[in-house]
């Protein structure tokens, strides 16, 4: 039991890892507006949601914009060999 238990933290470890939260939260975002803007009859909003949508896609896919190391700092996820060595120095 515990082995299988220790197998499948294991791999909610490294499913969780590769996520893109900044994808999940802009996708998540969009679809509030959209099923908000369904609900009222706003058509603004369900624009606004789908028009979130599209950007969110296309910035995961070319990695631009805030959160991809654009708009503010945002170190790597894994540092580069002269990065290491410069501060193993």
């Amino acid at each position: 039991m515990s082995i299988y238990l220790c197998g499948r933290i294991m791999f909610m470890q490294k499913w969780i890892r590769k996520i893109e939260w900044i994808l999940m939260f802009r996708l998540g975002l969009s679809t509030l507006l959209l099923i908000d803007g369904y609900k009222q009859a706003a058509y603004t909003d369900m624009y606004l949601g789908a028009g979130l949508a599209i950007y969110s896609l296309f910035a995961w896919k070319y990695n631009w914009g805030c959160g991809y190391g654009n708009c503010v700092y945002t170190p790597p996820r894994i540092q580069s060999k002269k990065a290491f060595e410069e501060t193993a120095i």
